[in-house]
């Protein structure tokens, strides 16, 4: 580091006419004594270019100091500077990546939009499906029988089984008998007495014979009846008759 500046002070001695030998004449003793005030002036000019160049010494020594603490600064920003250009750097690559995968999403959105347009086409075929299924169910709660109901219930529609109807584990109805010829003749539905007897003498008459005849058709026309119940064309169709 440079010295300390120093201020530098120029100073002129007074001459006059008292201190000058009497040997000079009086116009060198004047020219003197001008010479003088010349020389205070110079001294006067001296001392404040000084002055000056002593102040302009300590503000460079000052700005130098200042001067000194930018340049650390500077290096410091530089520092940050390469720091920012590196992060700059690595964000130009992740950008290019990022725009990469904005392109792939942005296509992968269009295949999404195909899809979820497919999707509300799907969704309005199903709907409709549903509510036609719901009609569907609708009508079948009033058809169906339910296996745990105790109640009495009502089936509405025709019920198909594959081989028998059981109660309580015991077969009641099976498949349709057949071999059966359907039979003629009037059918009656009248009941009969099953106690009915019938008078036969040692020598039969007319009216006794008659009266098992009678009786005899009664029994073949209900007998006509129960297989036409029975049958399979206007009955339950236990038998093919």
């Amino acid at each position: 580091m440079a010295d300390e500046p120093q201020k530098v002070n120029v100073q002129s001695r007074r001459v006059d006419s008292s201190i000058l030998p009497n040997t000079f004449s009086q116009p060198y003793r004047l020219y003197i004594i001008q010479q003088n005030t010349d020389m205070l002036s110079i001294a006067n000019a001296a001392n404040n270019a000084g002055e000056l160049a002593y102040e302009a010494t300590v503000k460079n020594e000052q700005q130098d100091v200042t001067l000194a603490d930018h340049e650390s600064r500077i290096s410091a920003l530089r520092v940050e500077v390469d720091d920012h250009e590196i992060r700059i750097s690595g964000n130009t690559s992740a950008i290019t990546a990022l725009t990469l995968r904005v392109s792939t999403a942005e296509g992968n959105i269009t295949t999404l939009q195909a899809d979820v347009s497919t999707l509300q086409t799907n969704v309005s075929s199903l709907t409709t499906r549903v509510t036609a299924a719901e009609g569907n169910i609708t009508t079948l709660q009033g058809d169906y029988v339910s296996k745990t109901t105790a109640a009495s219930q009502t089936l509405a529609s025709p019920l198909n089984v594959s081989t028998s109807y059981s109660v309580g584990g015991t077969k009641v109805v099976g498949a349709r008998n057949t071999g059966w010829t359907a039979s003629t003749g009037t059918a009656s539905k009248a009941g009969i007495n099953g106690s009915t007897t019938y008078t036969v003498s040692a020598t039969y008459t007319q009216s006794e014979v008659q009266a098992i005849a009678t009786g005899l058709q009664q029994v073949r026309q209900l007998a006509v009846a129960l297989q036409t119940a029975l049958g399979a064309t206007s009955g339950h169709g236990l038998i093919n008759a």
